[in-house]
């Protein structure tokens, strides 16, 4: 089993701590809900890459940069041949364009996925005295997203040894089997895995009305707050141009 899929920051250049990626990735919420300054947008998504560099993901971030290049690039080529454009080109243009307003999402959850572990996560919530109640889904939450990516590994692996393809091609021409062959087991995995996990948690004595110790400390630093405010202060930007925005529309 990989470890790292399930967050480490051992090779961090700044170790942020988990209330300030979740104000991120709440931040990120607000920006991918009210963008309409493409600009501005794609300067918080290098933002978002320098994040997860820091984070200690640096080869991930390389990547994500690379992506987000490459499709501000195409859709930037395609809005200039606008004029006459094709139903493919017009497609791809959206698909891109959606991409692109879903990035910052995808980039908060890389940042708390890859490089937070579970036990920090529980440490920031005790110390933000949040009920029980909400940390235990959250905290299954987070855990449940990378282990549904090895499931997803796994049934690639079991549906090539039997010969299945997953390229869209075949998806295409054989929509059936793909529900069959695929998404079926991949459901099942994930109904075990949420329930492997709560009882994992409940084990653990999420459930107890006692004050849960931990290993791991959580501190606020003076560049925890700064990033905070940034973020904070990014999303009620990008709030509150969306706002006049849409109202002027």
């Amino acid at each position: 089993m990989d470890i790292s899929v399930y967050g480490e920051d051992r090779s961090a250049l700044v170790r942020f701590d988990p209330r300030t990626k979740f104000v991120i990735f709440i931040s990120s919420l607000a920006v991918s809900s009210n963008s309409f300054n493409a600009t501005a947008h794609e300067i918080y998504c290098v933002v978002l890459c320098v994040m997860l560099f820091l984070c200690g993901k640096k080869w991930n971030a390389v990547k994500m940069s690379l992506l987000l290049g490459t499709a501000v690039y195409v859709r930037t080529c395609m809005e200039m041949q606008a004029t006459g454009s094709t139903v493919v080109v017009t497609i791809i243009s959206f698909i891109l364009t959606i991409f692109l307003y879903c990035f910052p999402i995808l980039m908060s959850l890389l940042i708390i996925t890859q490089t937070t572990r579970i036990n920090q996560f529980l440490s920031a919530f005790q110390a933000m005295h949040i009920p029980t109640r909400i940390v235990i889904p959250i905290a299954v939450m987070f855990r449940f997203i990378p282990t549904v990516g090895e499931e997803w590994t796994g049934v690639r692996k079991a549906m090539a040894f039997r010969g299945m393809s997953l390229e869209p091609s075949a998806i295409i021409r054989h929509p059936v089997k793909t529900v069959e062959y695929i998404l079926i087991p991949l459901l099942f995995s994930c109904i075990s895995i949420m329930e492997e996990l709560a009882a994992a948690a409940l084990a653990r004595g999420m459930d107890s009305d006692n004050a849960r110790t931990s290993y791991e400390t959580v501190h606020l630093r003076a560049y925890d707050y700064i990033t905070m405010i940034l973020f904070i202060a990014a999303g009620i930007w990008f709030f509150a141009t969306g706002m006049v925005t849409g109202g002027a529309a």
